[in-house]
């Protein structure tokens, strides 16, 4: 059986008392403690600042995946604006904007498309995950 774990640790000094948090988790199929077991790891340039597919419905295989998505430029300046949702004329959410260095990582339900539009028409760098 696969195994797969994610871990994340946030520290802080913003306040007066520190803060220290660090928490990890088993990647599971949905539903049950079977360890999820295909990772698809790609990454894309863009040329536009068009919306560009990251990640289809359909592109997995099982109802249930987890997505880690990447930013890895160094140009403070430069974002991704990260979507997801019917992107055929239903609803759309913005999950969030990715600046250089930033991740975001979180679980999906596969029923929506993942799509990506960058902050400039210059080549743009973005990184994703998908554990299924």
């Amino acid at each position: 059986m696969a195994t797969t774990n994610a871990t994340i640790g946030l520290t802080s000094d913003i306040t007066d008392s520190s803060l220290s948090v660090s928490n990890t988790t088993q990647l599971n199929t949905a539903g049950t403690t079977t360890g999820v077991n295909t990772m698809t790891s790609v990454t894309k340039v863009l040329s536009s600042t068009s919306q560009a597919d990251l990640i289809a419905t359909g592109s997995v295989s099982t109802t249930h995946a987890y997505v880690y998505i990447n930013n890895p430029s160094t140009d403070e300046t430069k974002y991704f604006k990260i979507t997801i949702g019917d992107h055929t004329g239903g609803e759309v959410e913005e999950l969030g904007r990715l600046y250089a260095g930033d991740f975001m990582f979180f679980p999906w339900d596969v029923d929506d498309d993942i799509t990506c539009v960058p902050s400039s028409s210059d080549d743009m760098t973005i990184e994703y995950m998908v554990f299924s």
